[in-house]
């Protein structure tokens, strides 16, 4: 069968895509900080409030494997809270978004021995826009 590939088919590996510190205010006495890819926090402002969540850059990078990450959200959030925040489309729009973060440079972990020669430079903190 040689039909055209789909993009699940072309991803089958571990890959390295940037991290992003969220600060999230759970209550007035309780505030926490979780290392995350950056569509993740589009979960946490959805569970906890936009204005709630403070997200900052990384210069550390975390490791998924994009054609788990739909289930991976949905073990850790809830199927409801993913669909509500990315659509009720198995993980496509997800895999997009993860796609778009893979060709932003990024690279397989087998070749990230490569990579490390290149020297990231800091990045400016970004926060959450108040309304």
């Amino acid at each position: 069968m040689n039909n055209s590939m789909n993009h699940k088919e072309l991803i089958h590996s571990d890959f390295q895509i940037k991290e992003v510190e969220a600060v999230v205010r759970r209550d007035a006495f309780t505030t926490i900080h979780v290392f995350v890819p950056p569509y993740e926090t589009n979960i946490l402002r959805n569970l906890f409030g936009r204005e709630n969540v403070t997200v900052f850059e990384r210069p550390s990078k975390t490791t998924i494997t994009p054609e788990q990450e739909y289930d991976r959200l949905c073990a850790k959030y809830g199927h409801e809270v993913v669909a509500k925040v990315f659509g009720e489309d198995d993980g496509d729009r997800l895999m997009e978004i993860v796609e778009g973060l893979m060709k932003e440079g990024q690279l397989p972990v087998q070749e990230k021995a490569l990579e490390g020669v290149l020297e990231q430079e800091p990045t400016e903190t970004k926060g959450v826009k108040k309304r």
